[in-house]
């Protein structure tokens, strides 16, 4: 077995997690940074999130989706400054470079989520790495899970062979666009993605928190922000 496939065996023993592998430098040579007009030379974030000294081109990236089914929606509600989801993840990202340490003795580091704390495009890097393809909903679209997936990566300090993106999986190539017909917002004019209407959606639900959260000592829950999934919930992709 080569390393990459322990690494993802590994990953994927955990629950409800899918992985895949692929060079930093390729994800930092695509679409999303060349849209954005960032310039690739960034560096990988440091513990403390600055970013690091050194080539930001070398190493690999380990990308882990993990699944979100509807039937747990708290999974994705925005309770005391993160969701469960998130803190799942960096739980299962820490562990893996643990792992990664002890087992093969390769330095890795789990990356923040946002890109300005020295993150990188998760989607590009998950389509990449074969965990899915970009639908009509701007969504990573897993084969068997759909757009309920949430991605996080880990950067490590090796040149390991990457897994192959997906090829013939086009899932959005003969469907109604069901996922832009139930945007509240209309956030797709034209069939494109508008994210200035979706932060218009985004906004509205941080104004209708609502109390429904875990219970302190007092008996008081926590306020929650229900993040709209409209498009993700009506895909038929892995429902």
């Amino acid at each position: 077995m080569s390393l990459t496939a322990e690494i993802i065996a590994k990953a994927e023993s955990l629950d409800a997690i899918r992985a895949g592998m692929t060079a930093l430098a390729d994800v930092r040579k695509g679409f999303s940074y060349k849209a954005a007009g960032h310039d690739p030379a960034g560096g990988v974030a440091a513990d403390d999130d600055r970013p690091a000294a050194g080539s930001p081109s070398d190493g690999s990236l380990l990308v882990l989706g993990l699944m979100h089914p509807p039937n747990d929606p708290r999974l994705d509600w925005w309770e005391r400054g993160d969701s469960w989801g998130n803190r799942r993840l960096r739980e299962i990202s820490d562990k893996l470079r643990q792992w990664l340490r002890d087992a093969h003795g390769l330095k890795a580091r789990p990356l923040p989520y946002h890109l300005e704390k020295g993150g990188i495009f998760l989607k590009d890097a998950a389509v990449l790495s074969g965990l899915g393809v970009i639908g009509q909903s701007n969504l990573l679209l897993h084969p068997q899970w759909g757009p309920r997936i949430r991605l996080r990566s880990i950067w490590i300090a090796a040149d390991l062979p990457p897994t192959a993106a997906i090829t013939g999986f086009n899932p959005c190539e003969t469907c109604e666009r069901y996922c832009q017909k139930a945007c509240p917002v209309g956030a797709f004019p034209e069939g494109r993605y508008s994210r200035p209407k979706c932060y218009q959606q985004m906004d509205a639900d941080v104004a209708n928190e609502v109390a429904e959260g875990e219970v302190d000592p007092g008996g008081n829950p926590a306020w929650v922000i229900k993040y709209c999934r409209q498009c993700e919930l009506t895909c038929p992709v892995g429902a």
